[in-house]
């Protein structure tokens, strides 16, 4: 089904599209079914509605779970006032505070392209990602297309060669985390780990309350780091634009 619908104050237009159910990218064994909308522009604070309601982006395209006998994927935000990293935490961003971190707008060059594919190329070894090259087209589809004031990239450099770079969203009051990737041989640096700190530490510069980290799900290897970074609230239903939604408090075993 799609549907077209006007905002009002908005000068974006977002049409919703129901999925079909295909195999589930994180579980093996189980059947997805997400709900997109396709934006090519987004106020900040109907973006800010949208990421409470448990809305991602990627380029200009939005989605959400929208499976019927599922509830693994559980969007989860972290308390940017509230966060103190813990003693590994602490031990990982020691290990990494001599890379440059620089905060700009979306960029796509030989580097983006040559670290996202050596990434994909390394996660496909380690863990079975189906690999295929991406194309400055479609990094550019996936990541940059549309008009969306709010969107950054976070570029980590070692002496300066880019060895990380993380795509984030940064309203008024939230940020949202919607993808990192990095240098294979920085592996054992914990980039990953380093990257989400000094999103929270740019969050608290700033003055924001939360970082939107997109879906925990506690039995795939690659969404179950999130509950790490505390205190943090899961969304407790994905409800309709003009419901509110309720967040609860984490209480992770």
């Amino acid at each position: 089904m799609v549907s077209g619908d006007f905002l009002q104050g908005d000068a974006s237009r977002e049409i919703e599209i129901d999925g079909s159910e295909s195999v589930c990218s994180y579980l093996p064994n189980q059947r997805s079914t997400m709900t997109y909308r396709l934006a090519y522009e987004l106020r900040e604070t109907r973006y800010e509605q949208l990421l409470a309601r448990g809305w991602r982006r990627f380029g200009r395209t939005l989605f959400r779970p929208a499976c019927s006998m599922c509830r693994a994927c559980q969007s989860l935000r972290v308390s940017i006032r509230a966060f103190e990293p813990s003693k590994s935490q602490r031990r990982v961003f020691r290990r990494n505070e001599s890379l440059t971190v620089s905060v700009r707008r979306p960029g796509l060059s030989s580097e983006h392209i040559s670290l996202y594919n050596r990434y994909h190329l390394d996660m496909h070894h380690r863990r079975q990602w189906p690999f295929r090259e991406i194309t400055r087209d479609q990094y550019f589809e996936s990541f940059l297309d549309g008009n969306f004031s709010f969107s950054r990239e976070f570029q980590y450099r070692d002496k300066g060669k880019l060895v990380g770079l993380g795509l984030v969203d940064m309203g008024p009051t939230s940020m949202s985390s919607i993808y990192f990737f990095h240098d294979p041989d920085y592996r054992e640096a914990g980039l990953g780990t380093f990257s989400v700190l000094c999103e929270l530490r740019e969050g608290a510069r700033t003055g924001r309350d939360w970082l939107y980290m997109g879906y925990y799900i506690r039995d795939c290897q690659s969404m179950n780091y999130k509950n790490r970074f505390e205190p943090n609230q899961v969304l407790e239903a994905y409800v309709a634009d003009e419901a509110e939604p309720v967040w609860r408090d984490s209480v992770w075993e």
